[in-house]
């Protein structure tokens, strides 16, 4: 008995403590990648705005996992099994996205665009994470950095490609 009480005062002092210094993350994370491109904003934003190009640039999209996708006619609602996009924004030099998956688990991220010289164009892309005080998703958070870099800078790299290679 007195070995299974002190299991449960165990657990319950390890759970407190790792809430606790979970506490110390923030909740809200903000990833953000670069890549310049030379060509102009115009045709830069005809590219992004469209999900129907998404296919041929975009890691997230192009991924064989999502299946029953479909686009919207005017190309800014994608619905697959395992996420729908948004364009909720579309203005001169940015574009605002919402992603939901299905556990209603839903982010922003978007697009933005700055002339650093004249004829090339720094494009943003960034994600927006807002985290509640469960101790799991804070600590998810330590990986997303990671796990997101990766596909995030392919995907700019092929952007690139594709705007710089057809004129």
């Amino acid at each position: 008995m007195r070995f299974i009480k002190l299991i449960f005062i165990s657990v319950i002092f390890l759970s407190l403590f790792l809430t606790a210094f979970s506490l110390l993350f923030p909740p809200h994370l903000h990833i953000a990648r670069n890549v310049n491109i030379v060509s102009s904003e115009q045709k830069i934003l005809s590219v992004i705005s469209d999900l129907h190009t998404w296919n041929s640039w975009n890691k997230f999209i192009s991924d064989a996992s999502l299946t029953n996708k479909t686009i919207s006619e005017n190309g800014n609602i994608l619905q697959s099994d395992q996420l729908q996009i948004f364009i909720k924004k579309d203005s001169s030099n940015s574009i605002e996205i919402l992603w939901k998956q299905p556990n209603k688990k839903t982010f922003s991220g978007g697009f933005k665009l700055m002339e650093i010289n004249p004829g090339t164009i720094t494009v943003q892309w960034y994600f927006d994470f807002t985290f509640k005080w469960y101790p799991w998703e804070k600590f998810s958070s330590l990986v997303y950095d990671k796990q997101l870099q990766p596909e995030i800078e392919e995907s700019l790299t092929n952007l690139k490609q594709l705007v710089e290679n057809n004129p």
